[in-house]
């Protein structure tokens, strides 16, 4: 493709400025490692390996005409690796050739594109055959969007992924992707259609998906602002036709969640029960397979978070499931994508987290898509989460990675194809949300609320809704005192068993001086459900206060009462207390501490108590610019478990920072006592810019890692050349 391009238009390349639109790069890596692992038994496994990866990426990006865009290029990639174990060796190498060509027309209202690009990569291993697979993909899209009007955008590609002799894989997919938007003063309109026939010919199986959804919403303020309104329908509807030869593969159905969830934390490692509630966020959910969903799983900066990545959804309804995508938006070297380990829980609160099973590693890449895909018997959950850790700074390689972006979080259902049949399935799902507010008086501040929510999921009929009705009210009572209250009746139903609650809250802030403020805060809930009666109350006091410039602290506490259906009640109680203390610039301290307690009885359950103490002092520290320490200390006390204790280490040093000659060294050290383990990098590294576009990266880590089970010492040396043109 590229050389049927420098044939065609070669005459152009001058007059259009076409050779001063091309860039690309030249890269050479080279690795070698040598590692040695005991286990506790005596045996030791000694490992050698040495790798080079050549690179060459061109690239051409210029305006062919007024109205017309033109990118083409490619990438050239070979890898040649041999390892050694225990004196065995094994060879490898592999190629990678990536040529593509686009063409965009964009003239007001509207945009036309077409393109194509070809992934094909040979890999071989030790005495076995080499295996070549390759992917071609056609594309072409339309755009119209006039002023006024409803845009429309429409895509379509087929896909063709092989490989060489047609043995293993001989997949084609054609696909179409129909979407309009129509904005009216406060009314949105929104439609999407998507196709897709996936036709495994090894298999005889073939798979017609239409997916439909339609959103409808409508905002706004009516009597002066005294009232606001807003409004959202959204119904979707699957059809899948599948048809099978009965030789074999697999049909996938894929779940589409309510919501995506995701919060950085600790918890207790598997397979311990947690408590946490994920917090919404669309972007795990909004189809965008490229863009950052906010969640970062690559290697943390000295001092960075290092708290594991919860990324959940809610199915709204129990739903049977039995596979997880992970998209990410890079490729990812075998070495880093299987330093990963991810743990897979499932709740029906989003709130009591139960743990399932643990993948590790996950197979990642698979059909040249950034993703990571895990497989695990079938679980019927409304809600489900995975969770992972950070990149570690002791897998070889880490230092490239500091960015690794989840995108998207994707769930199905996989179940086998089975005899030669054709079937066919539909489903629906509705989705209604009505909520409106209307100020009644003004001093103090009085509103009514009013929400309805209602869905429904067919053939299954299954359905639910939650009504509520309530009052508010705020006040500011003087300089000192505000409050406010909330009162109300919320009453639904799941699957045709309903249930009332009585839900209230209400708090009253001092704030005496500007760097003080005391809140206590009072909320409960009181209900019925088929099963019996249910309460929930707590009391909180909540207070801040700054003593000096450079030192905050903070001390909260309260206690908790829950009555279940069951009859069983837990009494619990919370203690929090912490100061963030910067004395100079140059140094910084995080003191934090948690206590709770919960007691259970009743239910015609034994009665239990249990008790968690936890408590965090963080220090970084950089006397010198050139200079960056960091510690952190942890201690985890709880109820008939052994104390645990968590110690991180780390410094980092660059004498020469902003010259052409840089170098830095870097230390850091984890230690753990739940498993006696320790974690331990060092090493320096180096970047010359040779000039302003070649840069050469020299790097040598020692790593060693210790445990009960195993004692590992690892020596990697790395080099990487890059010239830019």
């Amino acid at each position: 493709m590229l050389i049927l391009l420098g044939l065609v238009l070669p005459a152009m390349a001058e007059a259009q400025g076409l050779l001063q639109s091309v860039n690309g790069f030249f890269e050479l890596n080279f690795t070698t490692s040598s590692s040695k692992s005991t286990d506790s038994s005596g045996n030791t496994v000694k490992t050698d390996s040495i790798g080079y990866n050549p690179r060459f990426s061109l690239a051409i990006n210029t305006q062919i005409f007024p109205n017309i865009n033109l990118s083409a290029g490619g990438l050239v990639e070979a890898t040649v690796s041999r390892t050694s174990i225990d004196g065995v060796s094994t060879k490898s190498k592999g190629m990678n050739l990536r040529p593509y060509i686009n063409l965009l027309w964009n003239s007001a209202p509207f945009t036309v594109g077409v393109g194509y690009n070809r992934r094909e990569e040979y890999a071989k291993s030790g005495e076995a055959p080499g295996v070549t697979n390759i992917s071609d993909e056609y594309n072409a899209a339309f755009g119209w969007k006039p002023d006024g009007l409803p845009s429309v955008d429409l895509l379509l590609f087929r896909r063709n992924f092989y490989d060489e002799h047609r043995q293993t894989q001989d997949t084609t997919t054609d696909s179409a992707l129909l979407g309009m938007k129509y904005t009216y003063k406060n009314l949105d309109l929104r439609y999407q259609a998507s196709y897709d026939d996936v036709n495994s010919k090894l298999f005889g199986l073939e798979t017609k998906a239409l997916t439909q959804t339609g959103k409808i919403t409508y905002s706004d303020f009516f009597f002066d602002r005294r009232v606001s309104f807003n409004a959202t329908y959204n119904i979707t509807r699957q059809d899948v036709t599948t048809t099978s030869s009965g030789k074999g593969g697999e049909v996938t159905s894929q779940a589409f969640p309510f919501a995506g969830l995701s919060i950085n934390l600790d918890v207790p490692p598997p397979p311990a029960q947690h408590t946490v509630a994920l917090n919404p966020n669309p972007a795990l959910i909004d189809g965008n397979l490229t863009a950052s969903a906010g969640i970062n799983i690559g290697l943390p900066p000295l001092g960075g978070d290092t708290t594991a990545r919860h990324m959940g959804l809610d199915l709204l309804n129990i739903t049977g499931v039995n596979n997880l995508l992970v998209w990410v938006d890079r490729e990812l070297p075998l070495e880093i994508s299987n330093s990963f380990s991810w743990d897979i829980y499932t709740s029906s609160d989003n709130l009591t987290w139960n743990f399932y099973m643990t993948i590790s590693p996950a197979p990642f890449g698979q059909l040249f898509q950034n993703r990571f895909e895990l497989d695990f018997p079938t679980v019927n959950t409304r809600y489900i989460k995975v969770v992972t850790k950070p990149l570690a700074p002791t897998v070889i390689g880490a230092s490239g990675f500091p960015n690794i972006f989840i995108t998207e979080l994707q769930t199905f259902t996989k179940t086998p194809a089975g005899t030669a049949n054709k079937t066919k399935t539909a489903n629906t799902s509705q989705f209604v949300n009505l909520d409106a507010k209307t100020r009644i008086l003004d001093i103090p501040l009085l509103y009514y609320d009013f929400s309805y929510f209602y869905s429904r999921t067919d053939p299954s009929g299954l359905s639910q809704y939650t009504l509520s009705n309530g009052l508010s009210m705020n006040h500011r009572f003087s300089q000192v005192f505000s409050g406010m209250a909330r009162v109300a009746r919320e009453d639904s139903s799941l699957q045709g068993e309903k249930q009332w609650d009585y839900v209230y809250n209400a708090s009253l802030t001092a704030t005496p001086l500007r760097t003080l403020t005391h809140t206590l805060v009072f909320s409960g809930r009181t209900g019925r459900t088929h099963l019996g009666s249910t309460a929930a109350d707590s009391l909180y006091l909540n207070n801040t206060a700054q003593l000096y410039q450079g030192i905050d602290v903070y001390l909260s506490g309260g206690v908790n009462y829950a009555k279940r259906e069951t009859g069983e009640k837990v009494y619990g109680s919370d203690l929090n207390f912490g100061s963030n203390i910067v004395p100079h610039r140059t140094l910084s301290l995080t003191l934090n501490y948690s206590y709770t307690t919960s007691d259970q009885s009743g239910g015609g359950k034994p009665s239990a108590s249990t008790n968690t103490g936890r408590g965090d002092l963080n220090v970084s520290f950089s006397p010198l610019r050139t200079l960056y320490l960091y510690g952190a200390w942890s201690v985890l006390t709880q109820t008939n478990v052994k104390t645990s204790y968590l110690q991180n280490y780390a410094l980092g040093w660059s004498p020469f920072p902003g010259g052409d000659l840089q170098l830095n060294f870097g230390y850091t050290e984890a230690l753990r006592s739940e498993d006696r383990s320790r974690e331990r990098s060092l090493g320096p590294s180096l970047r010359w810019k040779i000039t302003t576009r070649s840069t050469l990266d020299v790097s040598y880590q020692m790593v060693k890692s210790s445990s009960i089970s195993q004692k590992t010492d690892t020596n990697a040396f790395s080099t990487r050349l890059q010239i830019f043109f």
